[in-house]
């Protein structure tokens, strides 16, 4: 029986864009996203007062999609003349917003797949040492510094403890060698949530200036799976933004073999067509092959976002 090839059999890709969604490499062919023109700038939702308080009631009220809308709908339906204008206002906005979490979940998702992190790092607020605010803000600060200094690389997301309440900041991150600041020590502390004695490593750079600070070895793709799902069960439930370092890129550009390339991907999407690639494809850049795909091919290909 003859192979079923994919519709561009003869015709490799040049210049593709390049992610990893988790589970396989994906290709967008530049071609297939040509330049739109922009429209006339229209007034920003905030200078809205109805958009904005629905921006602020969308982070409120949480629950399943159905749930959540007719949730909204109801809230807003004084402020129209009557459920059909109220209807329509909610529909447009919450897809509006919907989409929007939606595309910085796949954002946050390619970016951390395409960076060699070393370590899960949890950040706990320390009423002793800050107020909330200054916990963000020179925790904010002192990871800036440390990415412009040293090289270090991050990305995270703010959330609270289900018991407590108590603010942590999650992150994935990249220390390059002999760029750790403090020490790393182990310790043996009791977890009021699990309750039990547990073992830890700790920094003493952090712990001294923030509180508590958990550093968890990454050391296979799991690791990195298990935390970006982790990541992004929180920032579903708080909506919070989440926290780049400067540089983080969301792309391969990479020139991709026929031969690589297994079957079409979502060819409904609104930027065309794209394709899933052989788990092990060639890595090609101005006519140069880098090797087959590795974190340390990867590290050697231009990017892009």
């Amino acid at each position: 029986m003859q192979e079923n090839k994919p519709p561009n059999t003869g015709r490799n890709l040049i210049g593709a864009k390049v992610y990893f969604d988790g589970s396989q490499w994906i290709a967008i062919p530049h071609t297939e996203r040509p330049y739109r023109k922009r429209g006339k700038a229209r007034d920003k939702p905030n200078e809205n007062e109805t958009v904005l308080e629905f921006e602020q009631a969308f982070k409120k009220f949480k629950g399943k999609r159905r749930k959540r809308k007719e949730t909204l709908i109801k809230e807003f339906t004084p402020l129209f003349e009557n459920t059909e204008q109220a209807q329509a206002f909610a529909e447009e906005h919450f897809n509006r917003l919907s989409r929007n979490r939606w595309e910085r979940y796949k954002r946050m998702i390619r970016r951390a797949y395409l960076q060699p992190w070393d370590y899960f790092v949890t950040f706990t607020f320390d009423s002793e040492k800050h107020t909330e605010e200054s916990f963000r803000k020179q925790l904010m600060n002192c990871l800036y510094h440390l990415s412009n200094r040293k090289g270090w690389r991050y990305i995270g997301v703010w959330e609270r403890g289900e018991l407590g309440k108590r603010l942590h900041f999650h992150a994935l991150m990249y220390i390059p060698s002999n760029a750790m600041v403090g020490e790393l020590e182990e310790h043996n502390d009791y977890s009021t949530k699990r309750h039990k004695w547990e073992k830890s490593v700790q920094n003493s750079f952090f712990n001294e200036r923030f509180g508590r600070c958990d550093f968890d070895k990454i050391v296979c793709g799991k690791s990195v799976s298990d935390s970006v799902n982790y990541m992004l069960k929180y920032l579903s439930k708080s909506d919070e933004k989440v926290v780049y370092s400067r540089g983080l890129k969301t792309y391969l550009v990479a020139d991709i073999l026929d031969e690589d390339i297994l079957c079409p991907y979502n060819p409904d999407d609104e930027y065309g067509n794209k394709y899933i690639l052989s788990p092990k494809f060639t890595c090609i850049t101005e006519g140069e092959i880098l090797g087959t795909v590795s974190p340390e091919v990867i590290s050697q290909m231009p990017k892009c976002n």
